[in-house]
């Protein structure tokens, strides 16, 4: 289902632009223009066929950033590609020489228009950063900042936005599949892919986000930070397509982006490698997992999402029966309690928290901390998976007629995810429907180990 968006636009020529979701169309396809070209081509034409000198330009598009006249002149360059000649061979912008530009092209002024069809949810599948450095051994970067990425759209506007879980995405690591096919398989409107080179502490990242329909960039960055601003710019990538798609950021959310800022370079690299062996999910890794955490926490002891992969670890460590119950689950919630008490409004450390309560046969506190984590970010597939095997476990008649919607839960988490909980709901008696064709439930009993 979609809905028409009613906005308006300048228009010109074959094209409008839309200074909302500053987005250039030719008809009703989007052109790609990196962003400093869109807030140049907006300054000219809001002052369409008046001289707009180079130092205006440069202040209001660059404001407080050093560039030179290089810059703005490779801008123009790119308009007046993306733009072609106008109507009898008239460029739509003209070089007023020694002084500026001048948008030569008439426009309408801002005129009622409906915006192309949008899906009423967008679908987004955030492929694996491909890792451009020399060293296999920075794997753990770019696979974390994948996950953070997927972590930091899912809770931009989860009625709106849908992202796809990071065991599925990471199916599609080094894949040769177009993205039409990839879209498909994974039945998402949209796809952010990327990569990343490291070198001297610093970190460039390129990302570009891609329309599946017509495989067309919507949007497309690049961006070069030290490793410690790396948080701040996920945030960066996060509202530039939620401009793209035209979404509204949640109160919350809005407020963490706007919060967003650095982190010490040695604390992240810790974390993402925790991260990184928290995946693996084998004893061997989660134990060095728990460390790197531990690593991160005394480097930056106000590292709320460290003491969240603590948690994590150790109740993965418990799933394989490895610490005591009793133990393990302490130690997870005296972890999550303290991320929750340094940010609380991470979704993690609750998840974490209900999963501890699981284990401990808690389960109106599992459920509470469940809700609470899901209202945070429903786009959580990891909270789904636990909340859904808690579930599964209700036996007592009295708990289970409290959560009538407890086969809908199976269908919250994606791919392989669903191969697991698929495989839970006949064991418990219950069914589902299969969540995607290419991973039949079938496999489910057999896999249900790797997530």
């Amino acid at each position: 289902m979609t809905d028409r968006v009613e906005r308006r636009f300048y228009e010109f020529g074959r094209f409008h632009l839309d200074p909302t979701g500053r987005v250039l169309f030719r008809g009703d396809r989007p052109v790609l223009l990196p962003p400093k070209a869109v807030d140049t081509l907006l300054f000219l034409v809001q002052n369409a066929g008046n001289v707009v000198e180079k130092q205006d330009l440069l202040k209001h598009v660059w404001q407080d950033a050093f560039v030179e006249e290089g810059s703005l002149t490779r801008t123009i360059s790119i308009l007046r590609k993306a733009l072609e000649p106008g109507s009898g061979g008239l460029d739509f912008v003209s070089t007023i020489p020694k002084r500026g530009y001048r948008f030569a092209a008439r426009v309408e002024g801002l005129s009622s228009s409906a915006a192309p069809l949008l899906p009423s949810r967008i679908m987004l599948a955030v492929l694996p950063f491909e890792n451009m450095s020399s060293q296999k051994s920075q794997e753990y970067f770019s696979d974390g900042l994948t996950e953070e990425m997927i972590t930091q759209l899912g809770r931009m506007n989860p009625e709106r936005l849908g992202v796809i879980a990071r065991t599925s995405a990471m199916h599609y690591k080094n894949t040769t599949k177009s993205i039409l096919q990839v879209g498909r398989e994974l039945k998402v409107t949209h796809i952010l892919e990327g990569s990343v080179r490291r070198a001297s502490g610093r970190a460039r990242i390129a990302a570009q986000f891609i329309q599946v329909s017509d495989q067309s960039h919507l949007w497309a960055e690049s961006y070069e930070r030290d490793v410690g601003d790396i948080v701040a710019l996920q945030s960066d990538v996060a509202q530039a397509i939620a401009r793209q798609i035209q979404i509204k950021l949640i109160p919350q959310e809005r407020e963490r982006l706007a919060a967003s800022g650095s982190v010490l370079p040695e604390a992240y690299e810790a974390y993402l490698k925790g991260r990184y062996l928290w995946n693996q999910r084998t004893p061997d890794a989660l134990q060095k997992s728990i460390k790197y955490f531990e690593k991160a926490i005394q480097i930056d002891p106000a590292y709320a999402a460290a003491y969240a992969g603590m948690a994590d670890s150790y109740l993965t460590l418990q799933d394989d029966g490895h610490p005591p119950t009793l133990k393990a689950t302490a130690e997870a919630k005296r972890a999550a309690r303290k991320a929750l008490h340094l940010d609380p409004m991470l979704a993690e450390p609750h998840i974490s928290l209900a999963h501890a309560y699981f284990h401990e046969f808690n389960w109106p506190a599992a459920e509470r901390e469940f809700k609470c984590g899901l209202e945070l970010n429903p786009n959580y597939a990891t909270a789904h998976f636990y909340y859904a095997t808690t579930c599964s476990s209700w036996s007592n008649s009295k708990m289970r007629s409290r959560r009538p919607d407890a086969p809908k839960l199976w269908t919250q988490c994606h791919c392989c995810q669903g191969q697991i909980l698929q495989w839970l709901c006949i064991m418990a008696g219950t069914t589902i429907r299969q969540s995607s064709n290419h991973c039949p439930w079938q496999e489910g009993a057999q896999k249900h180990s790797t997530y």
